[in-house]
């Protein structure tokens, strides 16, 4: 080889040492591992059910399901709204409130007034 083809074909290089390569196979099979790795541990997270605060009205006696939300609904004097934190399928398997929708016996002391509503909170 003459000095000047020597020169061609080295061009770059350090002498005696060849240049690492990387296959891109290999980098893409260290990818995969890697994520395979930081997903594997992470599970689908499947509820028991929702979490919400369920809303309910009295009706003397028991406790209905609200079919309107708080901010629709304009009670009566004398009403029972209630509120507890459900984990829930449907509104089906929602807790009710633990208090007695008895507006008598929680407002007894609350004189009705011309004007105004009394409603009770549960």
């Amino acid at each position: 080889m003459s000095p000047a083809s020597q020169e061609t074909a080295g061009a770059g290089r350090t002498p005696g040492r060849a240049r690492p390569r990387v296959p891109l196979v290999s980098l893409l099979a260290a990818l995969v591992a890697a994520s395979a790795v930081l997903l594997g541990g992470a599970g689908g997270a499947e509820a028991a059910g929702y979490r919400y605060w369920s809303f309910w009205q009295g009706n003397g006696t028991t406790w209905e399901y609200a079919t309107q939300g708080p901010s629709l609904l304009r009670p009566d004097d004398g009403t029972v709204q209630g509120f507890r934190f459900a984990v829930s399928e449907d509104s089906g398997d929602a807790s009710q409130p633990r208090r007695a929708p008895d507006f008598g016996a929680i407002c007894a002391d609350t004189p009705a007034k011309d004007g105004s509503k009394r409603v009770a909170l549960v």
